[in-house]
């Protein structure tokens, strides 16, 4: 009714100037209109009602529909869970039967899978396979099988598993050279002829080869163990018919080779030595190079002295010449100031001949002195890293300790040569010098003898 006098009054507004414009419309003429629109509004709202009765019954049949196939689908829900159970049961049941069935066989393929996956990893790891790729398929797929509950291995696979592992003995005692594609230690792979010993090691070119398990493949060693070890490889595989060559077997199948790779060469053992090991190195340079030339040059004035002793002509060009023309000059002085030259003539003989010998003496000293230096210096350096990082690393604390072991022994080596050859140059010099001694209290003597007489 509300919404009737609304319609009512707005009506009334809405006509308000369309009755002062048509002043001919009367007030039965509007009160028909509305009429007309109340019968209208009534048909409008019973086609509706009519419309909605309709779609009612139709949202009933679809709900009653939903309802019957959910009420289907449970009931096929219901037969499934009840067919699954019986399913798991006869399963179970014959899986019982099964292994009653098997009873010894399934203890026999555990072991033939465990078997097989210890070949596999066999084959894995050896040489041969650079030779014969693509062994271990067949233990795959033998080990799916024995491994299965739902097969079993066949004759043929257990006769082959048999072959496969006499064939790996068999192999790892002949030596073979084929074709096979090499890593290089630059990144390039190559194909190369390469020499394949047992089981143990591959060679090409006289280099070894390492057995690579990730990629599959022969890849050639970044360091070489060196000649000693190269060169039996180089003439193992120029080496032809029953012709025997010695070679250096690595029975660790690579690792060893990795090892001697991973060692540090002699340049890198004295770089471990730092600063001080450099010193060290120059001192003992410096201390056998001056041992060299004086000896050289002792050696050439020994040689000059000897050839003088067998003359009576003084020659300048050697000590013993020289004391013998200090001689000649004062030969008609006393024998007191003839000792006087004489002795004086040595003293200025003996600076040449023991010239540079005692610095040979002390970098004989200093070098182990160093060495010691060098020794507290990395220890220093251990301590340093124990407190910072502690005990648990021992690669941490490595370079301190290399350094001090380093150093102690290029103190050591510097040390050693140095005091031999300071011996042997001091021995020569004082030999020379105890020459011009003796000469000198001979030509003493003998003057003394003649003044006694002439007296």
């Amino acid at each position: 009714m509300k919404i009737k006098a609304l319609f009512v009054a707005a009506a009334l507004t809405l006509a308000a100037p369309f009755t002062q414009a048509q002043e001919s419309l009367s007030v039965d003429d509007l009160l028909k209109l509305v009429k007309d629109g109340q019968v209208q509004d009534n048909r409008a709202f019973q086609e509706r009602l009519r419309r909605f009765n309709s779609s009612k019954a139709e949202q009933e049949n679809l709900v009653n529909q939903a309802k019957n196939d959910r009420a289907r689908l449970e009931q096929e829900s219901s037969n499934k869970e009840q067919q699954f159970q019986d399913n798991e049961t006869k399963i179970a049941e014959a899986q019982e039967r099964l292994t009653d069935r098997m009873g010894s066989l399934k203890e026999l393929f555990g072991v033939l899978q465990q078997v097989a996956g210890d070949t596999k990893a066999v084959f894995q790891g050896s040489v041969i396979s650079s030779q014969m790729p693509g062994r271990d398929q067949f233990l795959t797929d033998l080990i799916a099988v024995a491994g299965s509950s739902s097969k079993l291995p066949s004759i043929e696979q257990l006769e082959r598993l048999w072959y496969e592992m006499q064939a790996e003995a068999t192999y790892s005692g002949h030596i073979a050279q084929y074709q096979a594609p090499v890593v290089l230690p630059s990144g390039d792979t190559v194909e190369k002829t390469v020499t394949r010993i047992g089981g143990f090691n591959v060679v090409s070119e006289g280099k070894y080869l390492d057995w690579d398990l990730q990629t599959g493949r022969l890849v050639e060693l970044d360091k070489q163990p060196g000649g000693r070890y190269n060169g039996p490889a180089a003439e193992l595989e120029s080496a032809s018919g029953v012709a025997l060559t010695g070679f250096w077997i690595d029975p660790s199948r690579g690792q060893l080779l990795k090892i001697m790779g991973q060692s540090p060469e002699l340049g890198d053992r004295v770089d471990q030595g730092g600063v001080v090991g450099y010193i060290i190195i120059a001192l003992a340079v410096v201390g056998i190079l001056l041992a060299i030339w004086r000896m050289l040059v002792l050696q050439v004035e020994r040689a000059k002295v000897y050839k003088q002793m067998k003359s009576d002509v003084a020659d300048e060009k050697n000590s013993l010449g020289r004391v013998m023309a200090v001689f000649n000059a004062n030969k008609h002085a006393d024998t007191e100031t003839l000792e006087l030259h004489l002795g004086e003539a040595i003293a200025a003989e003996i600076p040449r001949l023991t010239r540079a010998i005692g610095w040979i003496k002390i970098i004989s000293v200093v070098a182990p002195l160093l060495g010691l230096l060098g020794t507290v210096t990395g220890m220093i350096d251990v301590f340093e890293t124990m407190s910072l990082f502690g005990t648990g690393d021992p690669k941490l604390m490595a370079g301190g300790i290399s350094q001090a072991l380093v150093t102690t022994v290029l103190g050591l080596v510097a040390a050693i040569p140095c005091v031999f050859l300071h011996t042997l140059a001091y021995n020569r010099s004082r030999e020379l010098m105890m020459i011009l001694e003796e000469r000198a209290t001979g030509i003493l003597a003998r003057q003394a003898e003649q003044q006694s007489k002439a007296a």
